[in-house]
């Protein structure tokens, strides 16, 4: 540990910290010291939505609050309202200038999910959908008759979470929705799409029964494609090769005899050990099993519950949910192949050369993210990429396909020109659609207000008027210049007791 330019080995020793105590040091500085991970370099992309910290401030994402508050003690925040303006939030942040547009509530075009954040704390408004707002109504979309002609230059992820050949389907398979392109972090069969790979030597065996020299590079080679990994033992039989006997397929039939393998991980049988192993450069043999104990103590203390919602792990076998897999990962370092049930890896059933477009049939969510108008498009369009239906709920727009709303009264202007009650009702009863939430005034535009009566948004971004009044926006500000005939117009932004300087808005347009 480095402190005051000297480095002192406390070696997590009680006679470190009494040291440390002794410089000075209180015990909140010394934890911190303790507990400073610090990453030197975040890749852009690569860390998930922004995170509001325990210090009040809100960073693009996690790996960057931990960078910039390195031996500082900060962490994630434990509460949700700590970065609201409501509860006497500044909304300081810290968002870099990485253009990934997002749309929200408001209509407005957000330069990144941190900076629409910011506007989240100060004003309480929501994301409506990735990627850039689409401000002309979805009833005016020009669409394409024809795709025939158009560059193929996808694969595209979609807002709507699907992942389409060229930006010509996604407008003509979409029309009237207000699709628009994002980044392609956002789709599950793009987000490898441009990812760096390291150059490790770990052979990976696609469901394409092809041998990649790692998991990224499959991916990555497969951008837009349901490709996952499976036992080397199924690219190994597709070969023919004289060495296929060494690789098991299966080992159903073995005894089952946890066996401990040299790389410290815990396999049910000598059988799965060469099977997961195979075509591994780093050979694996089995050792004693005392080498195993730890792991076997701290795999054991994961507790999971008995809730049905099955995932595929790269060893081909089913796992009845995600906590059931994530202890095979600690057990023998399973990774997650797919959603769903694992299938066969050769499709037996001939591919459906036409749907019937006249059956009225539920969308379904596909395993490898999207949405599909039925179960019959789904098998048409993903013949040979081993692809099945999953619960509705893992692809964005069937999310709230059966989901028990509340009552409230939250009413919200949905792309559709309709108002719902709430965006959960707008969600379930567009299931499988592209329907998001717009400003308000789009749905009451039809309405006549005569007067100086208008509806006003429910946002609190307050202003001082010249009569000494705070009113909670703008919009009812003037509602009273109205009522006044102009007499009372704003003093400034903020309370009239707390005047603020205006907060420059984050956004593109």
């Amino acid at each position: 540990m480095r402190v005051g330019g000297k480095i002192i080995n406390s070696g997590g020793s009680m006679m470190g910290v009494v040291f440390l105590i002794i410089l000075g040091y209180s015990i909140k500085e010394i934890s911190a010291l303790r507990d400073s991970s610090c990453p030197r370099i975040c890749q852009p992309n690569a860390y998930g939505d922004p995170v509001c910290g325990s210090d009040g401030i809100i960073y693009s994402n996690i790996c960057e609050m931990k960078k910039k508050t390195c031996g500082k003690g900060v962490s994630l925040s434990s509460d949700p309202g700590l970065c609201q303006r409501s509860s006497g939030s500044r909304c300081d942040h810290k968002c870099g200038s990485e253009k990934d547009p997002v749309c929200g509530t408001d209509g407005r075009t957000y330069l990144n999910r941190c900076m629409l954040q910011v506007e989240i704390c100060r004003l309480g408004i929501a994301l409506s959908h990735l990627g850039p707002c689409n401000n002309i109504s979805a009833h005016r979309e020009n669409c394409p008759v024809d795709c025939r002609q158009a560059p193929l230059d996808g694969p595209i992820c979609g807002s709507d979470g699907n992942v389409y050949k060229s930006t010509c389907q996604m407008k003509l398979l979409t029309c009237g929705q207000g699709v628009v392109k994002t980044n392609k972090k956002y789709c599950q069969t793009t987000r490898h799409c441009r990812e760096s790979c390291w150059r490790n030597a770990r052979p990976a065996c696609g469901s394409d029964g092809k041998i990649y020299t790692n998991v990224c590079k499959m991916k990555s080679k497969n951008c837009g494609k349901h490709v996952f990994e499976v036992p080397m033992a199924y690219c190994v039989a597709q070969e023919r090769t004289t060495s296929s006997s060494s690789c098991p397929m299966d080992c159903e039939d073995e005894v089952e005899k946890p066996t401990c393998g040299s790389d410290g991980y815990i396999y049910k049988s000598e059988c799965e050990l060469k099977m997961l192993n195979c075509g591994n450069i780093r050979r694996v043999a089995k050792v004693d099993f005392e080498k195993c104990k730890n792991r076997l103590n701290k795999c054991l203390n994961l507790k999971c519950s008995e809730d049905l919602d099955p995932v595929c792990g790269t060893d081909a076998k089913t796992y009845q949910n995600q906590c059931l897999l994530s202890r095979a990962t600690c057990f023998k370092g399973i990774q997650f192949a797919h959603l769903g049930n694992c299938t066969e890896l050769k499709e037996e059933a001939p591919c459906p050369g036409y749907c019937d477009e006249l059956l009225d049939e539920e969308p379904v969510c596909g395993s490898d993210g999207n949405v599909y108008r039925s179960s019959c498009h789904l098998k048409k369009e993903t013949c040979g990429q081993l692809v099945i239906e999953v619960p509705p709920q893992h692809c964005r727009t069937t999310a709230l396909c059966n989901e028990d709303c509340s009552e409230d009264r939250n009413f919200v202007c949905g792309s559709d020109n309709k108002i719902y009650r709430n965006e959960c009702e707008m969600k379930r009863d567009n299931c499988g659609k592209h329907v998001f939430v717009v400003p308000m005034k789009r749905c009451i535009s039809g309405f006549l207000f005569k007067g100086c009566q208008k509806i006003c948004p429910t946002y609190y971004d307050p202003v001082c008027g010249t009569d000494n009044m705070t009113y909670s926006n703008t919009c009812f500000l003037e509602i009273e210049n109205c009522r006044s005939r102009s007499l009372v117009t704003m003093k400034n932004m903020g309370t009239c007791s707390e005047p603020v300087n205006e907060i420059p808005k984050n956004y593109l347009y």
